[in-house]
């Protein structure tokens, strides 16, 4: 007995979504899933120095609304229930299908006594960024983690940056804010005395940053043959002018090697093209994330108030 036509589409339909469900439940088109969470809950008292220094942002920023549109987040492991409380309600967005089950272990028990309401959508915000402000006018935007993560979902630098560049003009007109991945490497804490990092895990030390207007810089790329009619074209490379920390201005080159410096950065660190997230000379705090012993993150967190 053979199936019909009209049979074996609602069959694929469902193969489609299962899969879709379970291969973002694993690793979330790059960005998250189950290794993740297990990553963030071996991690999580390691971690608590860096989730202080989070909160404590956050918690400076009074929110004037009383809906929380939260988009990425994988379950706000890199949050407190402090600050979520502070809304009536949330909406969580994510493509992780986990994060829904994670969300709530880790701050359910707090949003019920505080009597905030939450729920949560698998959807892709980036793609329907626009309706998502439709349906949600009110709402305070707040991206948690995911904006730095996109060299990694789309693989493509040109439109990585194009994404990210167009955010802020998608937002024009809301309160918004976002926490995300600016560079990320190898480092040192175990240098000899002389060479000891300014930053350490259990000493968290955080930057007062504003980023100068972009600027399109031209690279030129290794040359792979010696005559000049083979030479690559030059690789265009958006960088802000300028990089001011706490209150010294400096060129971006100079800014960026002093965040690294301060962790004893080593080996080849990684750009995470998210420069471009924020508009020139918005005040944000850079926050050092130590991931792991020898692996660190430079996250860049603001709020935009129109």
């Amino acid at each position: 007995m053979s199936l019909q036509p009209q049979e074996i589409a609602p069959l694929n339909s469902l193969r489609r979504h299962v899969l879709s469900w379970l291969t973002d439940a694993f690793h979330a088109q790059e960005t998250g899933g189950l290794s993740w969470h297990w990553s963030a809950f071996r991690a999580r008292n390691a971690w608590q120095p860096s989730i202080a220094a989070i909160e404590g942002f956050l918690l400076s920023h009074e929110p004037r609304e009383s809906d929380l549109l939260l988009i990425g987040g994988s379950a706000g492991w890199m949050m407190t229930s402090k600050w979520l409380s502070r809304f009536k309600t949330i909406t969580i967005i994510d493509i992780d299908p986990l994060a829904r089950l994670f969300f709530a272990l880790i701050h359910g028990k707090a949003l019920k006594r505080s009597g905030t309401a939450w729920h949560f959508e698998r959807r892709d915000a980036l793609k329907e960024l626009p309706q998502l402000l439709k349906e949600h006018p009110n709402a305070l935007v707040f991206f948690d983690n995911v904006l730095g993560q996109q060299c990694f979902r789309l693989k493509d630098e040109e439109r990585v940056e194009r994404l990210l560049g167009q955010i802020k003009k998608t937002l024009q007109g809301r309160h918004w804010g976002s926490i995300h991945d600016v560079y990320s490497g190898p480092i040192d804490l175990a240098s000899p005395l002389g060479k000891m990092p300014l930053i350490r895990p259990e000493h968290i030390l955080s930057f007062q940053c504003q980023l100068g207007e972009m600027n399109t810089a031209s690279r030129q790329p290794e040359q792979n043959a010696k005559t000049p009619s083979s030479m690559p074209a030059p690789e265009l490379e958006i960088q802000p002018s300028y990089m001011v920390l706490d209150g010294k201005k400096t060129s971006f080159d100079e800014g960026a090697q002093t965040l690294l410096q301060a962790v004893n950065a080593t080996g080849e660190w990684q750009d995470h093209l998210s420069v471009e997230v924020f508009a020139p000379d918005t005040p944000s705090v850079m926050i050092p994330w130590f991931f792991k012993s020898d692996y660190c993150h430079w996250l860049q967190a603001a709020m935009v108030r129109t």
